[in-house]
This record gives C-alpha cells, structure tokens and sequence, in this order.
C-alpha cells in the first residue's frame, strides 16, 4: 500500500521521531551517538532548519523543528542514510536500519510547542535511563542539558526556546526547570497532545490510514493543509512547465554544448557539469523521482544520487531561478 504525500510547511513546527527496525537498537555506544549528532548538525546547517529539542534514546530519536524553505525530506535523508551506511559497515551487516520512513507530526507552535519540548526531553526519564530529573539536567544525549547551559550542541537553538518561558536567560532557566518538573503530572492528568503524539507514533503510515498529522486547533490545521497543498500544486506546475528534455536542453544552452553530449558518458568539464546540474536541479528543485531522471540520462539511481550532490556543489542561484518561475496566469 503506497505512503502518503509528506507534508511540507515552511515556517512549521514539525516533530520527528526515527525508529530501529522491528525494535533494534540503532546507539550501542557514545560513538555511535556522537557520530549520528555530527550528522545531524551538518544537516541542519544544509537546511537552515531550526532545532529546539532532541534525545537519543536506543532504539529510536525524537527531534522537534521548525521548517525552512526546505522540504524536511531533505533534513533527513542524508542523516538517516550516511548514518545507516556506518552502521552496517561498524556491525558488519547489510539491510535496513530504520523502520518505514521516519514520522512527522506539524505542531500548533502557540499552543503546543512547550508541551512538545517537555515530552521530547522527558523521554530519558519515562524510560528509567535517568532516575532523577537531576541526573537528566547532564545526561549529555538529550536537548535538556544543553538549554540549562550543563552541555553544548551547535544545532540546537535555546535562546528563543528559553525566552518562551522568561523574560531573560537566567529567568528561562528557572521557569524551564519549573515546567519540567511539573511534567509527570501532566502527563498523569492526560495531557492532549502527548495522547496525540502516541497516537501517532503507532503502526505505519499508509494512504489510507488516518494517522495524526497535524497537532492543533481546527483553524490551524485546516492552514496547514492548504499551505501544504498550494505548494504540491506549485510542484506539480513546475514540472509540467519544465519537462526533463525541457530542463536538459536549457541547461545544454546555457553552457554551450549539444543536449545529446550531456547524456553520453563524457569527460568534458562542461558536459560533465550540466549533468550533474540538471540531476540536482530536475530532483532537489523541481521534484521528478530519481528513477525518472536515471531513464532521462541513461544512469542508474544510485549515479543520479551521487550526480545530485556533485550537482549541488557547484549549481547556481540564477540557474536554478530560471526553473523556479511559473509565467502568470
């Protein structure tokens, strides 16, 4: 049964959690959790992404973001996908080290932002890997310790996230530190989206289904839905006004060589460039499936992966602009 569409909402608070497969520990050492946040902040920086709470438990992460122009495909990709590599490569295995995609839930930032930090960042706690909400203020593996000032990761932003809770930092702290503590009755009382967010976390999601996606009021959510599908929309017209021919030979003419040479295996700088321009561009930009661009240029998907992020170093701003720009009407 096919997935749904991811949706995609720049500006949006989104919660993401990754999971093992069928349960497997994906951290079995600091090594192998230092490494995943190295990844990770290589993907934020990518982005431009926002992060404001996170935790890396055995078998799984959570992360809470907010969206940048971006879509959070592109995030995540290549943090699951190095990551799985080395941990093959370091247990000596093939196949799958994550469980489906990973899971995504668009939260109500005014309403619900602060709920979702506490859930994030209690995790340790529920699951008894910290005893004490004081063994938790320096458990270095999850956002916590990092917004009390006790550990430091470049990807997360405390500033803004303190400044919700207090006027300055020190008064953030302190009424962090209260509202954490005060966590475990609010989840014994019910708190709503924490039942949202198990909700969501259960089964797979398929197209069918109807898992949590969107975490808010009824305005909210219907906001979030149209933003969502004005962009699909934009997409969708972006590749219809630029067929993968279309984009081959626009590229072939801006660099002065024939659209044919670009699908030959070839050495010219110019040739060799333009293809791994318009891997980036036809992918990344306009959204054509790898498989798609792979037939177009006579590769296979994994030379399109590999074409994409060459493509990527060397692509520019007005290049890209000119395929981004849907003629009125």
């Amino acid at each position: 049964m096919p997935t749904k569409k991811r949706i995609s909402v720049p500006g949006a608070i989104v919660h993401i959690m990754v999971r093992g497969i069928n349960g497997m520990e994906i951290f079995t050492d600091d090594s192998d959790r230092c490494y995943y946040l190295e990844l990770f902040t290589k993907s934020i920086e990518a982005t431009g992404y926002l992060c404001y709470a996170w935790v890396l438990m055995s078998t799984h992460s959570h992360f809470v973001v907010r969206c940048s122009e971006k879509p959070l495909s592109e995030l995540m990709r290549m943090l699951n996908s190095q990551y799985a590599k080395y941990f093959n490569k370091k247990n000596n295995r093939h196949g799958y080290v994550f469980q489906d995609r990973f899971k995504s839930i668009i939260t109500q930032d005014q309403k619900y932002l602060e709920s979702l930090i506490r859930y994030v960042h209690l995790n340790p706690l529920r699951a008894r890997v910290c005893e004490t909400l004081k063994v938790l203020d320096t458990y270095p593996w999850c956002g916590h310790s990092v917004l009390l000032g006790n550990s430091f990761q470049p990807f997360q932003t405390t500033k803004s996230v303190l400044h919700r809770f207090g006027t300055d930092i020190n008064s953030g702290i302190k009424k962090y530190q209260e509202y954490m503590a005060e966590g475990s009755l609010a989840e014994k009382n019910g708190d709503g989206i924490i039942e949202s967010i198990r909700r969501s976390n259960k089964g797979i999601e398929k197209k069918n289904e109807k898992p949590c996606w969107v975490i808010g009021d009824r305005d909210f959510v219907l906001s979030v839905m149209k933003k969502n599908e004005k962009r699909l929309h934009r997409s969708i017209a972006l590749r219809e006004a630029w067929p993968l021919e279309n984009v081959l030979s626009k590229l072939a003419d801006i660099a002065g060589v024939k659209p044919e040479l670009i699908k030959e295996v070839s050495r010219l700088s110019k040739s060799s460039e333009c293809k791994k321009k318009f891997a980036f561009i036809s992918c990344r930009i306009l959204g054509f499936p790898v498989s798609e661009v792979a037939k177009c240029i006579g590769v296979t998907g994994p030379s399109v992966s590999w074409l994409i992020k060459e493509g990527k170093k060397i692509v520019k701003k007005s290049e890209i602009n000119k395929f981004t720009i849907l003629p009125p009407g």
